[in-house]
């Protein structure tokens, strides 16, 4: 009897193990979502979106784009996105998968934007030694440089921050860099807050500016912590520039412990929880007085019987 279970166990176990592979492994995908194309150039802004997308929702299992560094999952570990026998696939077969996932893969459909998940294609096109030529041509193409410089400059009275993005060539000329994505962080309780907007890459200049946000409060005197820097550091390593800037609204900081709530201190902690708890004392101290007093008047009680 105990033979025929384990026999029955572990035959369910291998179905299992063989559906599950088989799930991981067999991909059908329609002709319709084959022939789809990515309606977004590999741009170089294009590709650093997808990058920083990819670094977010795909890095963790799938690893670096050509490197084999993909968590070793089992029975069937993810794929080398940055392989070539991976990038044979059409861009709609990729859209397709990321979107419906299956087995250990999970769904992106409702995740990810439809935007971004073609960003990440885009990204994992500039691996593709077959599109290399078209990519070469969609990137802006700076010379080479060195002492790579990042200088900002604050217009308070506009409220813009001016980065300059900037390298000498080898004529020991000192040009501007462009195509470069910059991020612009504010400093906040718990981390960054972005405030690059939607195209924070140089111009031709090395130039780019941003509109800081005119309701973002700062301190008493409007101050706040400013990061402007790189964000691929692959590019030019890392460079970044802080600064305290008066560019926020003024605002008087609340401490929450201040405010009478139930994270408040103990003199403003909220009057029902004050009064619940002197009623509560007030009750349990009435009853040690009563039981006190009653075992007083108990030996006055005996004599009387006597």
């Amino acid at each position: 009897m105990k033979n025929t279970i384990k026999n029955i166990a572990a035959l369910f176990l291998i179905f299992i193990f063989s559906g599950s592979l088989a799930n991981a492994q067999g991909w059908t995908v329609p002709n319709s979502a084959k022939k789809k194309q990515n309606p977004y150039e590999a741009t170089s802004k294009n590709v650093s979106t997808g990058k920083k997308i990819y670094n977010l929702h795909c890095k963790s299992c799938h690893g670096d784009p050509t490197m084999a560094n993909m968590l070793p999952l089992a029975p069937v570990a993810p794929t080398d996105l940055g392989a070539q026998n991976f990038l044979v696939q059409s861009d709609g077969e990729i859209y397709y998968k990321v979107n419906k996932g299956q087995g250990a893969m999970p769904t992106f459909e409702k995740t990810i934007s439809d935007e971004d998940k073609w960003m990440v294609i885009a990204f994992l096109r500039s691996f593709d030694k077959n599109k290399k030529v078209k990519q070469q041509v969609a990137e802006v193409k700076n010379p080479e440089v060195t002492d790579v410089k990042l200088e900002l400059n604050v217009n308070e009275a506009n409220k813009t921050l001016l980065a300059k993005l900037s390298g000498v060539t080898k004529k020991g000329k000192r040009v501007g860099l462009q195509g470069i994505e910059m991020s612009f962080l504010v400093k906040r309780s718990f981390g960054y807050l972005d405030v690059s907007g939607e195209d924070p890459y140089t111009n031709e200049k090395g130039d780019v500016t941003v509109q800081f946000p005119a309701d973002l409060p700062g301190d008493r005197e409007g101050q706040v912590n400013m990061l402007v820097k790189v964000t691929d550091d692959a590019f030019y390593g890392k460079l970044e520039e802080a600064r305290v800037v008066t560019l926020g609204v003024p605002t008087d900081p609340v401490n929450p412990l201040d405010e009478r709530a139930m994270w408040g201190t103990r003199a403003n902690a909220p009057i029902w929880i004050i009064v619940t708890f002197v009623g509560g004392v007030l009750a349990i101290w009435s009853v040690i007085f009563l039981v006190l007093f009653q075992m007083i008047k108990l030996p006055k009680l005996a004599k009387s019987k006597d």
